[in-house]
């Protein structure tokens, strides 16, 4: 019975000590717990995909927008060349936050489906321009034809994004 008293001693014991060892004793803030600089500083923002240089850039952009047009987001309007013949375009009618926001209401759900999963390969630079056809755009989901979109999309640079402009 006396080595299960000392037992049960030991244990309060050890479990008073652990939490006093994790408190900072030479600390001035009286044991309270202060975070390190790095684990208070925000994540990191995620760079623009439209913003990344070459054909890589214009596919993130054209695939960014594709997907968040299918959506109805109309923050990938920054993907579009203001005055540009493709926001003139029947898709977007002149007004690109309008055009994107009623996208969904416009689309079949099988071509819905097949703008929200798309990826984009293929592709080139042709001087200043990006040319995409629509065969470079794959899904995984859904279906769409050239006529859901358009035969090819032409992008360019413009304050580092690569936006769309015909």
């Amino acid at each position: 019975m006396h080595h299960a008293v000392l037992v049960r001693s030991a244990a309060v014991l050890l479990a008073m000590a652990f939490p006093a060892t994790a408190c900072d004793d030479d600390s001035k803030d009286g044991g309270v717990f202060t975070p390190s600089p790095s684990a208070s500083r925000p994540a990191a923002e995620t760079p623009d995909p439209g913003g990344q240089d070459g054909i890589a850039g214009a596919q993130a952009a054209l695939q960014a927008f594709l997907r968040g047009q299918a959506a109805g987001d109309a923050g990938v309007c920054r993907y579009v060349a203001p005055g540009g013949a493709f926001v003139k375009g029947p898709a977007l009618r002149g007004n690109c936050p309008e055009g994107v926001k009623s996208t969904p209401h416009l689309l079949r759900p099988q071509e819905q489906q097949a703008m929200r999963s798309v990826v984009v390969h293929g592709g080139r630079l042709s001087g200043e321009e990006a040319v995409i056809p629509f065969s470079a755009l794959h899904w995984t989901a859904g279906s769409m034809t050239a006529s859901t979109l358009q035969p090819r999309f032409v992008l360019r640079r413009s304050e580092g994004t690569w936006q769309i402009v015909k």
